[in-house]
């Protein structure tokens, strides 16, 4: 499935969109701009969103209306009406449905979250505790698996739950949430730097932080804070290979951090076949497929699928359904894309009668085995990360018992998720981008509200960590070299 981040991939200015070039910013000062702002958003939402009533009930629905024109009536700064849109996107739960720093306006995103106020570290929540994976800035003591048990006197798990509400997921997989609210060097802009960055006091040029270490000794830091650019990051890739194999104990790992290959020159399905192709002459026990950390962006996995099948796979059924025929005159004006014909979108869809319209099956969902077949074995490794194409291709896998899931509950939803096409909806005064996917599936009979379980589950703990190990590719290995 197409998402947001595959999109942005080649969308990366106004420019690109079509649109004129940005005028000086200036946030509207009137509560009644700022309120016609907050109509647009629940007027958009409430007519195009095909997740809209996924989770949310109709009570529900209304109060977080009234919030967001509430706090949108209130919000005498950029940073509070950012915030009253996420709160407002965020309570959808909708995996797609944000308030994107990617493509703001220049002057808006540098205020706001372009500011010197990264932490010093990369890290992951395990079991509500923060964990370092990564220090920066030269702090010798943020050593990976140290704990951050308090930032400025605030606990993290406190800091946590703080953000938690603030967080994009599908449904009620929390797991996605938490996800989200790591910082792993994935990106320029990190949603929990986003959202800190927001609710933070501006200004501070360090913090104080108190330490567990391993052996549970405790100690109180200070420490700077850094850039918002500090981070290596792989955004900007270009021609970049996107993925990487290796052999290693006898099976070749293939490590695909990112699908969004939507805008990139190289040839990852020409990777793929090649490196399909070294680990039948290399007489691999299996392969393993690391996409940890992979939101999605193009079916790439499908090019994979290609050459383990023994014949043709079909993709788990599902109804794609959007709200609209034609988008309403009145909304066009805000809203951006990349493709015109989204405004059309379902203009020779059926009609269900209960606000929905169905569209044809896609053309493409079969994977159909070419060239030289890999008999080996399959392990894929997955965490809450995996949350739309990655869902997907591992969902494609359990369910044809193709190979053995591995590692934590995935992101996405086994309900359906919203993706596909996109509209940028840009607020017209405060010019403030929330994200809107216009194509909701939804499979054939009732599902749990949840990610994926993984077939054998393994989580990294705060000594494995310390140590540089990786307890699911370990697994994953033995899995693949078994007999």
């Amino acid at each position: 499935m197409l998402t947001r981040r595959d999109a942005l991939a080649g969308l990366a200015g106004a420019a690109v969109l079509g649109a004129a070039p940005r005028a000086p910013y200036v946030y509207p000062a009137t509560a009644a701009l700022r309120r016609e702002d907050a109509g647009v958003l629940i007027r958009a939402y409430g007519q195009l969103h095909p997740g809209l009533a996924r989770y949310l009930t109709l009570p529900a629905r209304v109060a977080s209306e009234a919030r967001l024109m509430a706090e949108a009536t209130a919000a005498e700064t950029p940073a509070a009406l950012w915030l009253a849109a996420t709160r407002f996107t965020a309570a959808v739960r909708c995996g797609h449905s944000f308030a994107n720093p990617y493509i703001q306006g220049e002057a808006l995103t540098a205020s706001l979250v372009e500011r010197p106020d990264r932490l010093p570290f990369l890290f992951r929540w395990l079991g509500g505790r923060m964990i370092v994976t990564r220090g920066l800035g030269g702090v010798a003591e943020l050593r990976p698996g140290v704990e951050i048990v308090a930032i400025d006197g605030e606990p993290a798990s406190r800091l946590l739950a703080r953000l938690m509400p603030l967080a994009r997921a599908d449904g009620h997989n929390d797991a996605k949430r938490v996800a989200d609210l790591e910082v792993r060097g994935a990106g320029k802009y990190e949603d929990f730097d986003v959202l800190r960055a927001l609710t933070a006091r501006p200004g501070a040029t360090g913090c104080v932080m108190e330490l567990r270490s391993l052996d549970g000794r405790r100690r109180r830091i200070d420490a700077p804070l850094l850039a918002f650019d500090s981070r290596p990051h792989p955004d900007n890739k270009g021609d970049a290979a996107l993925f990487s194999a290796a052999m290693t104990d006898g099976a070749m790992v293939l490590t695909m951090p990112d699908w969004a290959t939507y805008d990139s020159k190289w040839d990852w399905r020409g990777f793929i076949d090649r490196t399909v192709d070294d680990a039948i002459a290399s007489n691999a026990r299996g392969i393993v497929v690391d996409l940890r950390g992979n939101e999605g962006g193009e079916d790439c996995g499908d090019a994979l699928l290609a050459r383990l099948v023994e014949r043709p796979l079909d993709r788990p059924p599902a109804a794609r359904r959007v709200r609209f025929r034609t988008t309403p005159a009145d909304l066009d004006p805000h809203l951006d894309t990349w493709d015109d014909s989204f405004r059309r979108l379902g203009a020779d869809a059926r009609d269900d009668g209960d606000g929905f319209f169905t569209l044809p099956p896609e053309p493409s969902l079969t994977v159909r085995p070419q060239g030289r077949r890999f008999a080996g074995k399959l392990a894929v490794l997955v965490d809450a990360e995996c949350s739309s194409a990655t869902f997907q291709f591992a969902q494609k896998v359990q369910v044809a018992r193709l190979g053995t899931i591995v590692g934590e509950p995935t992101g996405g939803n086994r309900r359906g998720i919203n993706g596909g096409a996109f509209f940028f909806l840009r607020l017209p005064n405060s010019r403030l981008e929330v994200d809107l996917p216009l194509i909701g599936t939804f499979p054939p009979t009732p599902q749990p509200d949840a990610g994926l379980i993984p077939d054998v589950r393994v989580a990294p703990t705060p000594a494995s960590i310390a140590a540089g190990r990786d307890p699911a590719l370990m697994a994953a290995l033995r899995l693949v070299g078994s007999r």
